[in-house]
């Protein structure tokens, strides 16, 4: 008589393959419940760890000033530094560029010109209050405060190719900032980032309120201590 295998029906390279795929995917399992079971101290930070990150942004201006009348949403972005000051708090320092397209072709004329687009390249200090940090799924409220300089920019297709840029520079002002967020943290140092905020722009001279509603996405890397 010919003799059969016990365990997994037979010995073909089907059944090897179905045994590996299994195996695969017992591993994987076991790696995500032992990241989701992991203590909440292997996610902890000491007081002075200094971190960097980036986030992209999306938003739009917001409100019945001048320049929310003519320019709507527009994308951005980010770099973000950060240090410990506390187990649950944290100190800051952001340097944005946000970017709103005009919202029609009724959009003002400046100076003689048609602008595409109004930006504001920002730099604020941060203040994060961390909520059950630390853990490995952390949410945060975040308030700061700065400057901004603002440009209104008209771009034109040069006859020879090409663009032909015309920038103009209203008054510099000071902002604020308040927002939440969430941090999912894949490793002890390295977290995405995820939040949502309004910014409120001093706009001296300028009729009416200026505020944007900007969603953010990015990630965050942090020392090793």
């Amino acid at each position: 008589m010919i003799g059969t295998e016990t365990g997994f029906p037979g010995s073909t390279r089907g059944s090897r393959r179905i045994r590996r795929v299994v195996a695969a995917a017992l591993l994987a399992a076991a790696t995500v419940l032992a990241l989701a079971a992991a203590p909440a101290g292997a996610y902890e930070h000491r007081r002075n760890t200094p971190s960097v990150g980036g986030q992209l942004q999306y938003g739009d201006l917001q409100y019945d000033s001048d320049w929310g009348d003519y320019y709507g949403a527009g994308r951005g972005g980010a770099v973000r530094l950060r240090q410990y000051i506390a187990r649950n708090r944290a100190l800051g320092l952001s340097f944005e560029l946000q970017k709103f397209r005009r919202a029609s072709n009724r959009g003002p004329e400046v100076d003689g010109f048609h602008p595409d687009y109004w930006q504001a390249q920002i730099l604020m200090v941060d203040y994060y209050a961390y909520i059950r940090r630390p853990s490995k799924v952390t949410q945060y409220v975040v308030g700061a405060a700065g400057f901004y300089r603002p440009e209104i920019v008209d771009e034109v297709k040069a006859p020879a190719g090409g663009k032909a840029v015309t920038v103009v520079h209203p008054t510099e002002g000071l902002l604020a900032r308040l927002g939440v967020g969430t941090e999912y943290f894949v490793a002890r140092t390295f977290s995405i980032d995820a939040s949502v905020s309004g910014y409120y722009f001093g706009s001296s001279g300028r009729d009416g309120l200026t505020a944007s509603l900007q969603v953010a996405l990015g990630v965050h890397l942090y020392a090793s201590r």
